[in-house]
C-alpha cells in the first residue's frame, strides 16, 4: 500500500535532510531585505518557440511553445555618473511564465497571462511599492521590493492566488535583479554552485507502441534513467507493458493528467502488474477523495500534479492520502517561494519529491534545475523533467549550449549567475517576439 512516508522515524531523518532546505528558504526570505533599486519599467513580453516535435497528452496536442517573459530594469537609488561620467547600465531582471497556448493544461493560458500581468499584476506592483527620489536628482520611482514579501501586498495579493503561473513570471523577475543587483546567484544562495542533477525525459503518446518502444530507446542509449509515459484510457496498458519489458532497468513512471474517471478506476488499478515508480495524476485534479480512496488499493506510488496548487492543497492531499509522491513545479505553485516552502515540508516528512517540467526554456529549465540540485541528497528526490532545453526547443532564447553538459545529454548543470541564471538574450527575443507592452512608473 502506498503511504505518506510520515512515521516518527521518517520525520526525524527528514529533518536532518530538510536543514539544507530550511537554509535556502531563509536565504531567499532574506533576499533584497537591504537593497534599495529604483524600478525604471517593467516589460510583458510574449515570444513563440518551435518544438522539435508536437507534444501529445491526454487533453490535447502542442506543436510552438508561446512564452511570455517580464523584465524588470532598476538601478540603485545612489546611481549617479560613474568615474568616467557616464551612467551604470540598469540591472535587467527575468521573468519566466509557465503557461501553455491554451486553458487544456491549466486555468490560465499564454493570454489570460498577458492580460493579468498587464492590468493588474504590474500596475499593483508599481502602485505598491514606495517611491523615493535618487540621490543624484531625478523622479520619484517605486522601489523593488523583496519577492518574498509581494504575496503579502494587498494589491496583489487576490490576484496572485487566482494566477498563480503569472505572479510566478513577476516574482522571478524581482528576485533576478535582486540578484543580480548583489552580483549574486540563486545558484549561490541554495549552495548549489558547479553541481549537476539527473534528468528524466518526458515521452507523448505516439503513432503505434513500435514507434514508442524506438523513441524510448533513444532515450535509453543516450543515457537516459527514467522514463515519464504520457497515458489516457485508450493508451495504457499495451505501451507500459511494452516499455517495461523492452528496459527493464529504466525507472519508468507514467503520467495521465486527469484523464480517467471513477468509471475507469479498474483500468488505473491495471498498471499496478509494471513495477511503476508511479501514476502520476490519474484522476480530475479535484477528485481528491478519488484518489486516496484508489491509492489505498495499490502497491504503486500516486503523485499530484494538477491537484497541487499552493502549499495548502500539498498538505492537504498529503493529509487525505490521495498521493505519497509530489511532483513541485514552482509556476503552478505560484512561485520559488511557494516551492520552498512544499520542499521543506515534504523533506520534513520524508515524502519523495522531483522536479516537474513545462516545456520551458533553457532560463526557466536552469532555474529548477538548481531547485532539483538542492534536494540531491537531501531528501527522496527522483529525477525531474529536466532535460536541456535543446532536447525539445528548435531554438532557445539563452546562449547555445547553456546548461548541457558535455557527452552526458541527461544532464543538467547548475547556472553558476550572476542572476537566476542563463539569462535571455535580447537578439533571439527580438527574433521571436509577438507582442510586447512597457510599463513605466
Amino acid at each position: 500500500m502506498s503511504g505518506v512516508g510520515d512515521t516518527t522515524q521518517g520525520r526525524a531523518a527528514g529533518r536532518g535532510r530538510g536543514s539544507a532546505v530550511e537554509a535556502a528558504r531563509d536565504a531567499w526570505r532574506a533576499l533584497g531585505a537591504d537593497s534599495q533599486l529604483l524600478v525604471e519599467e517593467v516589460e510583458v513580453l510574449l515570444v513563440a518557440l518551435e518544438l522539435r516535435s508536437p507534444v501529445r497528452t491526454s487533453v490535447g496536442v502542442h506543436r510552438h511553445r508561446p512564452v511570455v517573459f517580464v523584465r524588470v530594469a532598476a538601478r540603485p537609488v545612489d546611481d549617479g555618473p560613474t568615474r568616467g561620467g557616464l551612467r551604470r547600465a540598469a540591472v535587467m531582471g527575468w521573468g519566466e511564465c509557465a503557461a501553455l497556448a491554451d486553458r487544456t493544461y491549466d486555468a490560465e493560458g499564454v493570454e489570460d497571462v498577458l492580460r493579468v500581468l498587464d492590468e493588474e499584476l504590474v500596475p499593483g506592483l508599481l502602485a505598491a511599492s514606495p517611491r523615493i527620489a535618487r540621490r543624484a536628482g531625478g523622479p520619484r520611482l517605486p522601489l523593488l521590493l523583496p519577492p518574498s514579501v509581494l504575496f503579502d501586498l494587498p494589491e496583489l495579493a487576490s490576484c496572485a492566488a487566482e494566477h498563480p503561473l503569472a505572479m510566478a513570471a513577476l516574482e522571478m523577475a524581482v528576485a533576478d535583479a535582486h540578484l543580480r543587483a548583489a552580483d549574486t546567484s540563486w545558484s549561490r544562495l541554495l549552495g548549489v554552485e558547479g553541481r549537476r542533477v539527473p534528468a528524466g525525459a518526458v515521452v507523448g503518446r505516439q503513432a503505434t507502441v513500435a514507434a514508442l518502444v524506438r523513441q524510448v530507446a533513444d532515450l535509453v542509449e543516450g543515457g537516459c534513467t527514467r522514463v515519464k509515459l504520457k497515458v489516457a484510457p485508450d493508451w495504457d496498458v499495451m505501451p507500459v507493458s511494452a516499455t517495461t519489458s523492452a528496459f527493464p532497468s529504466v525507472a519508468v513512471q507514467v503520467d495521465a493528467n486527469g484523464a480517467y474517471s471513477a468509471r475507469q478506476v479498474d483500468q488505473v488499478r491495471a498498471l499496478d502488474d509494471y513495477g511503476l515508480r508511479c501514476i502520476e495524476q490519474p484522476f480530475g485534479r479535484d477528485d481528491l477523495a478519488l484518489h486516496a480512496e484508489v491509492a489505498r488499493t495499490m502497491r504503486t506510488p500516486f503523485c499530484l500534479d494538477e491537484s497541487v496548487g499552493s502549499p495548502e492543497q500539498v498538505r492537504q492531499a498529503l493529509q487525505l492520502g490521495a498521493c505519497s509522491v509530489v511532483c513541485v513545479k514552482p509556476a503552478r505553485l505560484g512561485g520559488l517561494g511557494a516551492a520552498l516552502d512544499v520542499l521543506a515540508e515534504c523533506a520534513e516528512q520524508g515524502v519523495p519529491t522531483w522536479l516537474g517540467g513545462m516545456y520551458e526554456t533553457g532560463y526557466a529549465r536552469g532555474v529548477n534545475a538548481a531547485l532539483a540540485a538542492l534536494l540531491d541528497g537531501v531528501s527522496s528526490t527522483w529525477p525531474g523533467d529536466l532535460v536541456p532545453a535543446a532536447e525539445y526547443l528548435v531554438e532557445d532564447v539563452v546562449a547555445a549550449g547553456s546548461g548541457t553538459v558535455p557527452g552526458r545529454r541527461f544532464e543538467i548543470a547548475v547556472a553558476r549567475g550572476p542572476g537566476m541564471g542563463f539569462a535571455p538574450l535580447p537578439a533571439a527575443l527580438d527574433r521571436f517576439r509577438r507582442s510586447s507592452v512597457v510599463h513605466r512608473p
